[in-house]
């Protein structure tokens, strides 16, 4: 049986390919239009911004292949968002950084990465897989 894939790794690995984008990462208050840079180590955090990055991964990648990685979140009222990562199932971590890295590139505008729009491609992979779920009944 395999192992979960490790969370410290994948929060790792994210951080470096955040740094390395060069970019901004904006957390925007749509209510009063203020913006805020996260630094690339908060948004890589098991309980900062990775459960967003890698649900919206995860959403692109059950579109495109009807597999999921096992994500797992779990409450965390001191959290962002009041949620952190809890686990990501056996898989190749390949596979699951390749699905962030099309989420990261979708939430890109020229400003920088805007995590809100991470929200957007999460429910835009969404409403497609609900759409072929109901025509395949």
């Amino acid at each position: 049986m395999t192992r979960p894939l490790d969370l410290q790794y994948v929060s790792d690995v994210l951080q470096t390919l955040l740094v390395q984008s060069g970019r901004p990462i904006i957390l925007e208050d749509k209510a009063n239009g203020a913006s805020v840079i996260v630094p690339p180590d908060s948004a890589a955090a098991i309980d900062g911004l990775l459960p967003i990055f890698l649900s919206a991964g995860e959403a692109l990648w059950c579109d495109a292949t009807g597999q999921s990685f096992g994500l797992l979140l779990e409450k965390d009222l001191g959290a962002y968002f009041s949620w952190r990562v809890k686990e990501i199932g056996a898989g190749k971590f390949s596979a699951l950084l390749l699905a962030v890295m099309e989420a990261i590139s979708q939430a890109t505008t020229e400003q920088g990465i805007m995590a809100a729009e991470l929200g957007r491609v999460f429910d835009d992979a969404v409403a497609r897989i609900q759409a072929k779920e109901r025509r395949s009944r």
